[in-house]
């Protein structure tokens, strides 16, 4: 039995469960499909499924097992033999036809032409192109031979997506009979920028080697489900063919069949090298193809997005959005008829519309993204020139003019993050943007158009969908610099990275205000950057709390990184409040930053920031000496009404019989900027609070 698992793309189109498979396993007809319904051969979810129209969601997964006979197989003809030769004839193999038969009784390409051939090299059954078979023994061990000392050269066309950001590229990947190598030329892309068409070399010929090859560069072959994913619309068939084999002064070309530009439609060419002495981007500006679609919206709508508030949320006035597909771009028109302004739209997202452009009608091109770009890094410059610093936020989606996207700069890695699936449409001009400006390097893309934590699906070490774009997993440890101090991260890994650069001020404000021999308490530690921060600044004893082993385990690397004891800076594995209600120990300086929620354990309640905090910071007053402290409090919670953080801080420190004296705004690092009027765009709220005895 074969099987498939299938993630619904974004948008989820088809979005009927038998066209959604027909659409993405070619071979097995709507018929087939019904078939394998009614056997019980499909799940959705985890679940036996046998409705033929059931609709799918985005993020849904589709499993799907069937015997491989089942699938649809090609004839062949004596006219599909292209080229002759002594004792070897090539065929032009179509997709669907298996190399070898693959059961009692099916069909492979000798049986199909009726003849009886030998096979001397394979292409898979999805791949067409040419494959070469000999008439006798003799001529198959000859061209075997020619095979494995690589003397036979390949040349594969492939469709991938999303499209590589280079014009040209080489991979060495790691396999069990040693290195394999593979070049590629870019040849075309899709007029969206998503699918892009590959001239490949393949040096080995090795199983799988041009999927395997291409996927671990982040630019898997569409209709590939097994290196791959499904794509929106999904694929006819599997985008690889064999264009040509040349050898001994033959050459036998075989040019891409019918329907494969159905594979890659609106194709423009790749863009010219950029010359040296003047700015040029990898792809030109995606041309507009006429006036933009408008989307109406009502007055309570237009009136949030001319106060500063970037969000359209699908209302009665939105009305169907089906006409649209994630990431086209929208006329936003008020009641009146009015232009309010360009955005960008996700039909089945909670949030159908991110504008671009207040008052312009429009749409915003590569050069525009290439200016916004241009101009965050701008407002980083002072952070970018710091050698003792390699980690910041080089674009904040919203507040730097690209809706839904994030990037991030780790060391050499560079880390994008979408909001939303409809930020593709941006993102190969604002990666070009950076390389042209930064200089290229590893580039990993990941998705977080859900909150799971929202969805109580867990914390920080969930998961997020993602891909190597550029480069791999590295295998030794990525350890990043903040001010001079090493740190250990995962930016691919998840929600959580292993540091919070954002927080880099507040570190910046707590060692300000150290004395001499200080003591620091770090609640909710995560993995100790400002327990690191401290100790390294100067303080006696920099002690660390946190409820993960995980996280403790973490934070002790990162001190002993740094040539710090944990010894004299403890770790404790322990929930903060627990363990604050039970110490007798005194601080100078505490740290206050605990997640919106937790899950409760052994029976607790969790925690809820919104309930619980109050209470929290009064149990950090009793930490205090008895002439007072400072106090960081940070909170992660959405939806707060202005001066929340400080009336909780205020009221709780009364409750623990001190008061506060300055209190002062301890607001994100400056490369997370905030957009006025947007509460969904800050990172977190913080305050700093001088404390005093009642």
């Amino acid at each position: 039995m074969r099987e498939i698992t299938l993630e619904v793309p974004s948008p989820a189109r088809p979005e009927r469960l038998d066209r959604f498979l027909v659409a993405n396993v070619a071979g097995l007809s709507r018929r087939k499909i019904k078939a394998l319904l009614d056997a019980g051969q499909v799940r959705v979810a985890d679940r036996v499924e046998r409705r033929a129209g059931r609709a799918l969601r985005t993020g849904e997964v589709v499993q799907l097992s069937f015997r491989p006979s089942l699938l649809d197989s090609p004839s062949l003809s004596e006219a599909d033999i292209i080229a002759r030769g002594p004792g070897w004839l090539a065929v032009h193999k179509p997709t669907g036809l298996p190399t070898h038969r693959t059961e009692e009784g099916g069909t492979g390409v000798p049986e199909a032409l009726g003849m009886d051939l030998l096979v001397v090299h394979r292409l898979d059954r999805g791949t067409s192109g040419v494959l070469l078979l000999a008439l006798d023994r003799d001529a198959a061990a000859h061209l075997a031979a020619q095979f494995a000392d690589r003397a036979i050269k390949k040349t594969y066309r492939a469709i991938v997506s999303p499209a590589p950001l280079q014009d040209a590229g080489q991979r060495e990947d790691p396999d069990e009979r040693g290195p394999i190598h593979l070049s590629w030329t870019l040849l075309r892309r899709s007029a969206d920028g998503r699918r892009a068409e590959l001239a490949v070399e393949p040096r080995e010929g090795r199983t799988h080697q041009v999927r395997r090859q291409l996927a671990a560069a982040g630019t898997p072959i569409v209709g590939d489900l097994v290196y791959g994913r499904a794509l929106p619309d999904g694929a006819a068939r599997l985008g690889l063919h064999c264009e040509a084999l040349r050898w001994d002064g033959h050459e036998v070309i075989a040019p891409p069949p019918a329907g494969w530009d159905e594979l890659i439609q609106g194709v423009v060419p790749p863009a010219s090298p950029a010359l040296p002495d003047r700015p040029a981007r990898q792809a030109p500006p995606r041309p507009a193809s006429g006036p933009l679609r408008r989307l109406k919206i009502s007055r309570a709508s237009a009136r949030i997005l001319r106060s500063g508030h970037p969000w359209v949320l699908p209302d009665r006035d939105t009305g169907d959005l089906g006409r649209f597909t994630a990431g086209d771009q929208a006329l936003l028109v008020d009641q009146a008829g009015d232009a309010v302004g360009v955005a960008l739209i996700d039909p089945a997202a909670s949030v159908c519309a991110r504008l671009l452009a207040l008052d312009r009608t429009e749409p915003i091109t590569d050069e525009d993204v290439h200016r916004r770009v241009s101009a965050a890094l701008e407002r980083r410059r002072p952070l970018l020139d710091d050698p003792a610093t390699d980690c910041l936020r080089l674009v904040n989606a919203e507040a730097d003019g690209l809706p839904g996207l994030v990037i991030d700069q780790w060391g050499d890695l560079r880390v994008a993050t979408r909001a939303t699936h409809a930020v593709s449409q941006l993102t190969h001009a604002a990666f070009t943007a950076l390389d042209e400006a930064l200089g290229a390097g590893p580039l990993y893309e990941k998705d977080h158009v859900q909150d799971l934590r929202a969805r109580g699906q867990g914390q920080e070490g969930d998961a997020l969908p993602g891909r190597w774009l550029r480069g791999a997993e590295p295998k030794a440890p990525l350890v990043v610099r903040e001010d001079g101090l090493a740190y250990r991260v995962t930016p691919w890994a998840g929600l959580t990275t292993g540091l919070y650069p954002d927080q880099r001020e507040n570190r910046r404000r707590m060692v300000q205000r150290l004395a001499p021999g200080a003591r620091v308490l770090n609640l909710f530690a995560h993995t100790g950057a400002f327990s690191v921060r401290a100790a390294a600044a100067g303080a006696q004893r920099a002690t660390s709390v946190d409820l993960s082993p995980r996280y403790c385990d973490w934070t002790s690397e990162n001190l002993l990184r740094n040539r710090l004891d944990p010894a004299q800076h403890p770790v404790i594995a322990a929930a903060s409040d627990v363990w604050l209600a039970q110490t007798e120990e005194r601080f100078d300086f505490v740290v206050l930053d605990p997640p919106a929620f937790a899950r409760g354990r052994g029976g607790s309640r969790g925690w809820n920031a919104r309930r619980d905090y109050r209470s929290l910071v009064a149990a950090c007053a009793a930490v205090l000496p008895p002439e007072g402290g400072w106090l960081l409090a940070i909170v992660n919670l959405k939806g707060l009404k202005p001066g929340w953080l400080r009336q909780q801080v205020e009221a709780g420190l009364r409750d623990g019989g001190r008061m506060a004296g300055s209190v002062l705004d301890a607001p994100p690092s400056v490369d997370t900027p905030g957009l006025r009027g947007f509460p969904e765009g800050i990172a977190f709220r913080g305050v700093l609070v001088q404390v005093r005895a009642a």
